[in-house]
Formats: C-alpha cells, structure tokens, sequence
C-alpha cells in the first residue's frame, strides 16, 4: 500500500508510536521526534520528524468524506508565501504535486541565507496530512526517498466526531518515555 495510510488500512497500533491523531512506525532508524507547540494554546499541532540530514514536519487537518483539499491549499499557501517574499514554484514527486519554496533570509537575525522548504499534502478519507521538508532531501535523492517513505509511512487516525474542513487536529503526546535515556 502506498501511504500515507488510514487507520482502517492497519490491523495494530502496536508498532506506532502514537500522538492520537498521527501515528509514527516504530521502526524507522535514527530519527529524533519532536513536538511542535503552539505557544498561544500550549496545544500540540505539528510534529518534526528529523533524520541525520533532513527534516519533515506534519500536520493533519479535518475534510470532508470527498473534498480534496491539497490542490486549493497549494494555492492558497503558494499565494501567502509569496506575499511574503518567498520564490514559490510548483514540482512534481512521487509524493504528487508539491511546492518548491525559497523564504527570504532573516535580515533581523544577521543571517544572509535563504531556507529553502518543499511542502507536501495528502488528501485521506475525511483528513488532509500536510508536510514540510528541509535539508538534505531538497537536493540529495538518497534523502529525498528516505523522506518520502517516511511520509507515506504515517497513519492517520482522524476520529469519528464531527469537525468542520480544515480544522486543525489536535495531537497528544504519546504515552511513557519515547526518547532514549539521558546519558549521565
């Protein structure tokens, strides 16, 4: 199956690491997880996968059985980046249509280098999972793929309650310790 999955696609939780609404394999080597926060609500809406080279950050947000969002959000994301100074261009991957971003630098931070980020979507039965890459993977295909299966690797589990479409799904923190202990 080419993924991202939904959650009736698997037949156990078990070699996931959940955050509720995005689950993460287990088994992927040598990746650092982190929970990105929204400072105002202290609610957790991203989390940044990080390999050796790379990294992606996801996020998933609720659609209706039949909408397919990511064509009218690639606009509109496209449309506000560039409002913001950014060189935003459309690519194709094995991920579907994608946009090629380069942000100005942060002239306030005395830094004179561009970031550049690929933004990714996927429209699933009644969710929308949106990535960002940076890194290695924008221009090393060896880093590209390893990043692209990461990505089709997610499971979604949007939930059955009723949500308006694009409303942000809030995720949780897994359970126990996901992180290897500290070295003393």
């Amino acid at each position: 199956m080419i993924g991202p999955l939904d959650i009736e696609q698997i037949a156990d939780r078990s070699n996931f690491i959940d955050f509720g609404k995005i689950l993460i394999p287990s088994n992927i080597p040598n990746v650092v997880l982190k929970g990105e926060i929204e400072p105002d609500s202290s609610r957790l809406v991203a989390i940044t996968i990080e390999t050796a080279s790379s990294s992606l950050q996801v996020s998933v947000f609720s659609t209706t059985k039949t909408e397919e969002i990511w064509p009218a959000v690639r606009i509109e994301l496209a449309t506000s980046l560039r409002a913001q100074g950014a060189q935003v261009e459309e690519e194709s991957s094995s991920l579907g249509t994608g946009l090629k971003v380069l942000m100005p630098s942060d002239k306030s931070a005395n830094r004179a280098e561009r970031q550049s980020l690929r933004f990714v979507g996927f429209d699933g039965p009644r969710w929308f999972l949106r990535g960002s890459i940076a890194g290695a993977a924008l221009s090393n295909p060896d880093a590209k793929d390893e990043i692209e299966a990461i990505f089709r690797s997610l499971v979604v589990d949007r939930g059955d309650e009723p949500m308006p479409p694009r409303e942000l799904l809030t995720l949780r923190l897994p359970e126990g310790n996901i992180a290897p202990p500290r070295q003393l």
